[in-house]
Protein backbone atom coordinates (compact mmCIF):
# COMPACT_ATOMS: atom_id res chain seq x y z
CA UNK A 1 0.00 0.00 0.00
CA UNK A 2 1.07 3.17 -1.11
CA UNK A 3 2.02 6.01 1.95
CA UNK A 4 -0.50 7.87 0.73
CA UNK A 5 -3.35 5.56 0.92
CA UNK A 6 -2.06 4.85 4.17
CA UNK A 7 -2.39 8.27 5.47
CA UNK A 8 -5.98 8.35 3.87
CA UNK A 9 -6.55 5.42 6.04
CA UNK A 10 -5.33 7.03 9.48
CA UNK A 11 -7.34 9.77 8.38
CA UNK A 12 -10.29 8.25 8.55
CA UNK A 13 -9.59 6.92 12.36
CA UNK A 14 -7.66 9.49 13.58
CA UNK A 15 -10.97 12.40 12.25
CA UNK A 16 -13.27 10.23 14.00
CA UNK A 17 -11.15 10.74 17.55
CA UNK A 18 -11.18 14.51 16.96
CA UNK A 19 -14.48 14.27 16.04
CA UNK A 20 -15.48 12.43 19.46
CA UNK A 21 -13.48 14.87 21.11
CA UNK A 22 -15.31 17.47 19.84
CA UNK A 23 -18.51 15.78 21.23
CA UNK A 24 -17.06 14.96 24.73
CA UNK A 25 -15.74 18.79 24.95
CA UNK A 26 -18.87 20.63 23.75
CA UNK A 27 -21.43 21.87 26.22
CA UNK A 28 -24.66 19.18 26.33
CA UNK A 29 -26.72 21.38 28.01
CA UNK A 30 -26.46 23.82 24.82
CA UNK A 31 -25.90 20.52 22.08
CA UNK A 32 -29.60 21.12 20.88
CA UNK A 33 -28.99 24.76 20.51
CA UNK A 34 -28.13 26.29 17.34
CA UNK A 35 -25.18 29.40 18.23
CA UNK A 36 -26.63 31.99 15.74
CA UNK A 37 -30.00 31.98 13.71
CA UNK A 38 -29.89 30.30 10.55
CA UNK A 39 -26.77 28.32 11.86
CA UNK A 40 -26.79 24.42 12.79
CA UNK A 41 -26.49 23.31 16.35
CA UNK A 42 -23.76 20.65 17.38
CA UNK A 43 -26.54 18.01 17.36
CA UNK A 44 -27.60 19.05 13.54
CA UNK A 45 -24.12 18.86 12.77
CA UNK A 46 -23.63 15.44 13.87
CA UNK A 47 -26.37 14.01 12.73
CA UNK A 48 -25.33 15.50 9.32
CA UNK A 49 -21.95 14.07 9.53
CA UNK A 50 -23.61 10.22 10.37
CA UNK A 51 -26.16 10.59 7.61
CA UNK A 52 -23.51 11.52 4.97
CA UNK A 53 -20.86 9.02 6.24
CA UNK A 54 -23.29 6.34 6.19
CA UNK A 55 -25.61 7.50 3.26
CA UNK A 56 -22.78 8.96 1.00
CA UNK A 57 -19.35 8.10 1.76
CA UNK A 58 -20.37 5.02 3.36
CA UNK A 59 -22.41 3.73 0.00
CA UNK A 60 -20.26 5.10 -2.90
CA UNK A 61 -17.13 3.29 -1.37
CA UNK A 62 -19.19 0.42 -1.06
CA UNK A 63 -20.01 0.41 -4.68
CA UNK A 64 -17.19 1.30 -6.18
CA UNK A 65 -15.37 -1.62 -4.60
CA UNK A 66 -18.22 -3.68 -6.48
CA UNK A 67 -19.51 -1.65 -9.40
CA UNK A 68 -17.91 -0.59 -12.38
CA UNK A 69 -17.75 3.03 -12.82
CA UNK A 70 -21.30 3.48 -10.32
CA UNK A 71 -23.56 6.62 -10.64
CA UNK A 72 -24.46 7.86 -7.73
CA UNK A 73 -27.55 9.24 -6.09
CA UNK A 74 -27.77 12.88 -4.96
CA UNK A 75 -28.22 13.47 -1.39
CA UNK A 76 -31.08 15.32 -0.27
CA UNK A 77 -29.62 16.89 2.63
CA UNK A 78 -32.71 18.64 3.64
CA UNK A 79 -34.96 15.32 3.45
CA UNK A 80 -32.29 13.45 5.99
CA UNK A 81 -31.73 15.60 8.50
CA UNK A 82 -35.05 16.59 9.99
CA UNK A 83 -35.90 13.06 9.51
CA UNK A 84 -32.98 11.90 11.48
CA UNK A 85 -33.75 14.38 13.93
CA UNK A 86 -36.59 13.88 14.45
CA UNK A 87 -36.60 10.07 15.33
CA UNK A 88 -34.25 11.66 18.86
CA UNK A 89 -31.20 9.25 18.34
CA UNK A 90 -28.87 10.59 21.25
CA UNK A 91 -25.40 12.00 21.13
CA UNK A 92 -24.24 8.87 21.80
CA UNK A 93 -25.67 6.79 19.19
CA UNK A 94 -25.13 9.20 16.38
CA UNK A 95 -21.49 9.14 17.69
CA UNK A 96 -21.00 5.30 17.67
CA UNK A 97 -22.49 5.09 14.45
CA UNK A 98 -20.34 7.82 13.20
CA UNK A 99 -16.90 6.00 14.91
CA UNK A 100 -18.02 2.59 13.48
CA UNK A 101 -18.78 3.29 10.15
CA UNK A 102 -15.19 5.34 9.99
CA UNK A 103 -13.45 1.71 11.74
CA UNK A 104 -15.47 -0.07 8.59
CA UNK A 105 -14.19 1.81 5.86
CA UNK A 106 -10.58 1.75 7.06
CA UNK A 107 -10.73 -2.35 7.27
CA UNK A 108 -12.62 -2.16 4.02
CA UNK A 109 -9.81 0.46 2.25
CA UNK A 110 -7.13 -1.51 4.06
CA UNK A 111 -8.06 -4.73 1.39
CA UNK A 112 -7.94 -2.74 -1.78
CA UNK A 113 -5.09 -2.83 -3.87
CA UNK A 114 -3.39 0.38 -4.49
CA UNK A 115 -4.28 0.04 -8.65
CA UNK A 116 -8.07 -0.40 -7.75
CA UNK A 117 -7.76 3.31 -5.57
CA UNK A 118 -8.89 5.05 -8.50
CA UNK A 119 -12.09 3.41 -9.31
CA UNK A 120 -14.38 5.66 -10.50
CA UNK A 121 -18.31 6.43 -10.48
CA UNK A 122 -19.65 9.50 -11.39
CA UNK A 123 -21.98 11.77 -9.74
CA UNK A 124 -24.80 14.21 -11.66
CA UNK A 125 -23.60 17.24 -10.30
CA UNK A 126 -19.81 16.66 -8.97
CA UNK A 127 -18.89 14.69 -11.49
CA UNK A 128 -16.57 12.16 -11.53
CA UNK A 129 -15.57 10.59 -7.84
CA UNK A 130 -13.05 7.92 -7.02
CA UNK A 131 -12.68 5.60 -4.12
CA UNK A 132 -9.20 8.08 -3.28
CA UNK A 133 -11.21 11.16 -3.26
CA UNK A 134 -14.05 9.59 -1.31
CA UNK A 135 -11.65 8.55 1.23
CA UNK A 136 -9.87 11.87 1.23
CA UNK A 137 -13.38 13.72 2.06
CA UNK A 138 -14.26 11.17 4.67
CA UNK A 139 -11.54 12.37 6.99
CA UNK A 140 -11.70 16.01 5.62
CA UNK A 141 -15.67 15.88 6.57
CA UNK A 142 -15.49 14.67 10.09
CA UNK A 143 -12.91 17.36 10.53
CA UNK A 144 -14.55 19.87 9.21
CA UNK A 145 -17.48 19.86 11.35
CA UNK A 146 -15.70 18.83 14.23
CA UNK A 147 -14.69 22.36 14.07
CA UNK A 148 -17.98 23.38 13.45
CA UNK A 149 -19.27 21.41 17.02
CA UNK A 150 -16.27 23.01 18.82
CA UNK A 151 -17.48 26.60 17.59
CA UNK A 152 -21.01 25.73 18.23
CA UNK A 153 -19.73 25.13 21.67
CA UNK A 154 -17.64 28.04 22.67
CA UNK A 155 -20.57 30.66 21.24
CA UNK A 156 -22.43 29.90 24.09
CA UNK A 157 -20.11 29.75 26.46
Amino acid sequence: MTPEHRRLIERIRSSAQVLRLAVEEAPRGRFAVAPKPGEWSALETLTHVRDVIVHVYGLRLRRLLYEDAPLFADFDEEAYRPASLARGESVEYLLDTIVGEHEQLARLLEAVPDAEWAREGRHPQYGVMSIEFLARRVGEHAEEHAAQITAAGRARA
